[in-house]
């Protein structure tokens, strides 16, 4: 057994994919192997791949036909021989002494799950995540206030759900059979990460970047997603099914529903389909779990969270909550046209 797994999920990355793997065959820690999972490529990543395969023999390389990165993740998961596992995207890269940072905190403070900190870069500026909590062991109840936390909270400061920040003792996986839900095309992250924030007792946070995310005009989380509402109420039901049935949690988790739709609203004006976006507001503002989740929020705590839109929407003002996000669509239909679907 090696001490770490890395899997990187690859789907036509040619463009950045040597930069990943070279940040990874460059490691100061050397008892890892690298899960190199093909998830139907159709470019020249396969290639590079082998490249890497042949240079160094912790690389190994699992191809799939085209499934989305949940599905390569947990074929990832499910070879991987490590006492650890961690997620690398192929289009970012980590400092070269990430692994060995991550996994000496992890060994010493016996952490179900390391965070590390990350840099997030656009084309123009670098930036590091900063987290609402100290460095240093979180267990016991810190532990478990980390976890309710993560139900809502979706704004700076914060700690996001990215897998590709947490090094995960392999055991905790495999007790609670955590796996990333292959239906949900959208913050399949969050699910994942979520769950797996209810089931440990020790969370290790280092306060210094070690991952680096690039945020390209081409990144998914611009782009519009179809059936993203049904994903979001995929993921209410399935934490409402797996979390403790706690008057708190149901809280958290009706206010997450409300901020999940606001982002439902975004996605949906991106769509140059007008007909589509008529029918996803409509879909999204007469949503019946929806209207209660509103209801039972408190007022303060709704609108702290999401404004305006909160406020429309406990008045029952549908009609002005529409016109507003079609105000917003007529806005981002003319700047896709100026900056080329930017």
């Amino acid at each position: 057994m090696c001490k770490v797994s890395i899997i990187v999920p690859i789907y036509n990355e040619e463009n950045t994919l040597e930069r990943c793997l070279n940040s990874l065959h460059q490691q100061t820690f050397s008892d890892f192997e690298v899960l190199l999972i093909n998830d139907g490529s159709t470019d020249s990543s396969l290639e590079i791949c082998e490249k890497y395969e042949k240079l160094d023999d912790r690389f190994k390389i699992f191809t799939q036909e085209n499934a989305g990165p949940s599905a390569a993740r947990n074929l990832g998961i499910d070879r991987a021989g490590g006492e650890f596992i961690y997620f690398v995207d192929a289009d970012d890269h980590i400092e070269l002494n990430a692994i060995e940072k991550m996994y000496d905190e992890a060994k010493y403070w016996k952490a179900d799950v390391t965070i590390c900190g990350f840099y997030r870069i656009t084309d123009k500026t670098i930036t590091i995540h900063e987290y609402p909590y100290p460095r240093g062991l979180h267990e016991g109840e810190a532990c478990r206030k980390i976890a309710i936390d993560l139900l809502d909270n979706m704004s700076p400061p914060y700690l996001p759900p990215y897998a590709w920040i947490r090094l995960i003792r392999a055991d905790v996986l495999k007790k609670h059979h955590l796996r990333f839900a292959e239906k949900v095309k959208r913050n399949e992250d969050y699910l994942f990460t979520t769950e797996l924030h209810f089931r440990i007792d020790r969370l290790f946070i280092i306060d210094e970047p070690l991952y680096n995310c690039i945020e390209s005009k081409d990144s998914i989380t611009i782009n519009y997603v179809r059936d993203y509402w049904s994903m979001a109420k995929h993921i209410y039901h399935e934490l409402m099914d797996k979390l403790p049935h706690e008057a708190e949690i149901w809280e958290k988790l009706d206010l997450m529903l409300v901020k999940r739709s606001v982002l439902a609203f975004n996605n949906a004006c991106r769509t140059q389909d007008k007909d589509a976006f008529k029918k996803e507001i409509s879909e999204i503002i007469s949503d019946e779990e929806l209207l209660q989740a509103v209801k039972m929020t408190a007022f303060s705590s709704g609108f702290k969270k999401t404004g305006i839109y909160f406020l429309l929407m406990r008045m029952k003002l549908y009609g002005l909550v529409k016109w507003r996000y079609s105000l917003k669509r007529k806005i981002n239909t003319k700047k896709d046209h100026s900056y080329e679907n930017y």
